[in-house]
Formats: C-alpha cells, sequence, structure tokens
C-alpha cells in the first residue's frame, strides 16, 4: 500500500510557471518593435559600470584549464563574484 501526502495549502496567491522565453515574447509583442531593445539597452547601462567592482573575469585556455574550472565548479570551488571565459583552445 502507497502512502500518498497531500501538500498542505499555501496561503496568497496561485503560484504559476514562469519561463523566461514565454515572457520575452509577451514583451516583445506588448512593447513593439525594438521596446525590447530599449529597456535592456537603459537597464545595462546602469548596470553594466557596477561590474569592475563586483565581478572578477578570468580567462582560461586548454582542455586542461576547462576541466580544472569544470571541476572546481562542480565542488563548490568557484566563488560567485568570478566569472569565467573559457576556450578549449590554446
Amino acid at each position: 500500500m502507497a502512502l500518498v501526502m497531500e501538500r498542505p495549502k499555501l496561503p496568497g496567491a496561485k503560484p504559476t510557471r514562469f519561463f523566461a522565453p514565454d515572457q520575452i515574447r509577451k514583451r516583445a509583442r506588448e512593447w513593439r518593435p525594438g521596446g525590447i531593445d530599449t529597456r535592456f539597452s537603459a537597464a545595462w547601462s546602469g548596470f553594466a559600470p557596477m561590474l569592475d567592482r563586483c565581478l572578477k573575469v578570468i580567462e582560461g585556455r586548454g582542455g586542461a584549464a576547462v576541466k580544472q574550472i569544470y571541476l572546481d565548479t562542480l565542488n563548490g570551488r568557484v566563488p560567485p563574484n568570478q566569472g569565467h571565459i573559457l576556450s578549449l583552445t590554446t
């Protein structure tokens, strides 16, 4: 006999599924041609100047570098303020 447990009902609004590509298509229809680009550019221009203070970009080349960063990421050894740009070519 299988035991089936019901989830408790949560108060508030009913949860809905969020899928970014669907949301982008919805906004593109609402905002008409160029609307996404205009809003993205405005948001990015306020965000981009802060990146140097909060993100360290590290480049790596070759299979060994890609493997090492992959393993470090899996094992939680890559700090959240690091962004790795990797290439298999040396």
